[in-house]
C-alpha cells in the first residue's frame, strides 16, 4: 500500500467538520503531495460539505507511516454509516422564503447582524 492509498484509510476515521459523518474512501481525493505534504480534498456524501486540508505524513522510528492531521475531527460516535435524515422542505419553508426574499435588500452585513434587512 502506498503512501495516498494509506492516507486514504486513515481519513476514513474523521469525520466531516458540518455533520459529523466520516469520510468514504470514495470522497477522498489526494490533489497533490509535495514530499511530507499531502494536499487532500474531502467531500462528504450525508450533508455535501467539501474540505480540502493539508496532511503532513512521515515515517516514525518503527518507519510506520504517521500522519498529522491538525484541525480534522475524528468521526463522531454512531454517525460511520448511520444516514442523517433531514426533513424534505415543505409547503411552508417555501413561503417563508418567498416572503423572506420579496423584503430583502441584499444587506447581508444586517443580516448577519441578526437584524431584518428593513431595520427592524
Amino acid at each position: 500500500m502506498d503512501g495516498a492509498d494509506w492516507l486514504r484509510t486513515q481519513l476514513t476515521a474523521f469525520g466531516c467538520a458540518s455533520c459529523g459523518r466520516a469520510y468514504s474512501p470514495g470522497r477522498i481525493q489526494i490533489l497533490a503531495q509535495r514530499e511530507e505534504l499531502f494536499f487532500v480534498d474531502l467531500g462528504c456524501e450525508t450533508c455535501g460539505t467539501q474540505a480540502v486540508a493539508v496532511v503532513t505524513v512521515q515515517l516514525d522510528e518503527s518507519e510506520a507511516f504517521h500522519a498529522e492531521t491538525g484541525e480534522l475531527e475524528p468521526a463522531r460516535p454512531g454517525t460511520g454509516d448511520t444516514p442523517v435524515t433531514v426533513p424534505p422542505v415543505g409547503t411552508d419553508d417555501v413561503l417563508d422564503m418567498s416572503r423572506f426574499l420579496a423584503r430583502f435588500d441584499g444587506d447581508f452585513g444586517a443580516l448577519f447582524r441578526g437584524r431584518e434587512p428593513d431595520g427592524s
